[in-house]
């Protein structure tokens, strides 16, 4: 069987750099969730997961599909930092660099505001539209003073008629700050940014294993050409009608194996991180098997989950649950 070369080098494709996104059941719940947010203009609300559930790229995914499918909407995302304190001038910095400003570090901390909310103002100004969207990721790390600054934000913008709309991604640990939020009295922050729980969970059945692994069949690379994920890596294979998604039973047994022989008596809901490493080492350490009729045996599945290290890593989660992603 002949067929065109691959469009690209191999370590050059996104799967090999990982740099991604593949979209999962608990994806496309939260970006249904995200969409009623804003739609409702429901202030704030909270995206809370497990370390390497994928929250990060799960926020990347829901940005890049609302600036698709929303062109005018104006979407900043910012991730926080580890400090021993916060730190004013740093905290109006990030914000200015995410909204695309070009002076960023000059100025008092009062100046640097000042030029946030114009940038602010500005982008919603030219979309024609009242409404901000503002992704803070790692919020687990926000202190209370960053809360408040935050919260200045939101009411300039507010008294211009602008609605900022903030998702807090993060850790369980934002649960717990909402509830000590609350017993303190601080309504202000919780009615701000807090109001809506929005869970984020990883791969828990077959049928969502499946549907993963349809993303690595139906996406391309480069974008505008017929070079799926699976077909890069194996088009011989490809081309005799292999597709990832009839693995789906496979990897979802070789997953429960490594967890039942882990000795693991919590219900399984898998990473995004490791499932996805399984798939990547699946394809890359058998690319140069590609054959007509070849097809990823139960055993492969096995060792790729072995590879991917899953067991370790779930194990390291269950001790230390509160490991930044």
């Amino acid at each position: 069987m002949m067929l065109l070369p691959r469009p690209i080098e191999m370590d050059q494709h996104p799967l090999v750099q990982q740099t991604y996104i593949v979209p999962t059941v608990s994806i496309d719940d939260a970006y249904v969730q995200v969409k009623r947010c804003i739609r409702h203009r429901i202030p704030g609300a909270l995206l809370v997961g497990q370390s390497r559930f994928g929250k990060t790229y799960c926020a990347r995914y829901i940005s890049r599909q609302l600036k698709d499918e929303y062109p005018k909407l104006v979407v900043i995302s910012v991730g926080s930092e580890k400090k021993k304190t916060p730190v004013e001038s740093a905290f109006f910095e990030s914000l200015l660099e995410a909204a695309g400003h070009k002076e960023i570090q000059s100025g008092t901390n009062s100046a640097k505001r000042r030029r946030l909310i114009e940038r602010l103002t500005e982008l919603v100004t030219r979309s024609r539209q009242n409404l901000l969207v503002l992704f803070f990721d790692e919020a687990q790390r926000l202190s209370m003073e960053e809360y408040e600054w935050l919260r200045d934000v939101h009411d300039q913008l507010e008294r211009r008629g602008i609605r900022m709309i903030t998702f807090l991604i993060g850790q369980q640990k934002l649960i717990n700050q909402k509830n000590a939020l609350r017993l303190q009295g601080e309504t202000q922050i919780i009615g701000r940014f807090m109001i809506d729980e929005l869970p984020f969970h990883g791969v828990r059945t077959a049928d969502e294993a499946a549907t993963c692994l349809n993303a690595y069949d139906d996406a391309c690379y480069p974008v505008d050409s017929d070079w799926s994920y699976t077909r890069f890596f194996l088009p011989l294979a490809f081309e005799s009608k292999f597709r990832l998604v009839d693995q789906a039973a496979n990897v979802w047994s070789a997953f429960l194996s490594a967890h039942a022989s882990a000795g693991f008596r919590f219900a399984i809901d898998i990473p995004m991180q490791y499932f996805s490493r399984a798939v990547e080492i699946a394809l890359t350490d058998h690319c140069d098997r590609d054959a007509e009729g070849f097809s990823l045996t139960s055993a492969m599945w096995e060792q790729a989950v072995l590879d991917a290290r899953y067991v370790a890593a779930v194990e390291e989660l269950r001790l230390n649950p509160e490991i930044d992603d």
